[in-house]
């Protein structure tokens, strides 16, 4: 079952991956440059790959917003993605080979994979309360 919950977290998610990953396909140069990042040839390739499943991820969670019960595997697989994300750039970040901007947009994956695992663990316990 649907909730107005469910709809708005996934959507605003939907809405947060395009707003991240969109810019970065669409003006890599002057959007990596913002966040420090140095673009070559070879990063630019790299940044694209990643940007394009940062969107496409977005789609996902816009699915889940539509339906969350057919889509459930991908709140996991996005929660995942999240960490690691999060992970990775806190890493770069700490042994300083990248400024503070690039976490600072990854601060959002922290709330969402939050949100995704409580989301989670709530709908599992009123599917097992149901059986």
């Amino acid at each position: 079952m649907q909730t107005k919950y469910s709809s708005g977290l996934f959507k605003i998610a939907a809405c947060f991956n395009l707003l991240a990953g969109l810019p970065f396909l669409l003006a890599t140069t002057p959007v990596a440059s913002l966040v420090g990042l140095e673009v070559t040839p070879t990063s630019m390739l790299f940044i694209q790959i990643t940007m394009a499943m940062v969107v496409m991820f977005g789609w996902a969670y816009w699915m889940v917003s539509v339906d969350p019960a057919r889509y459930r595997p991908f709140i996991g697989l996005g929660l995942a993605s999240k960490i690691m994300v999060v992970a990775l750039i806190g890493g770069y970040w700490l042994t300083g080979n990248i400024p503070w901007q690039l976490p600072a947009l990854a601060s959002g994956d922290i709330v969402f994979a939050a949100l995704f695992w409580r989301y989670l663990s709530g709908s599992r316990l009123t599917a097992v309360q149901r059986c």
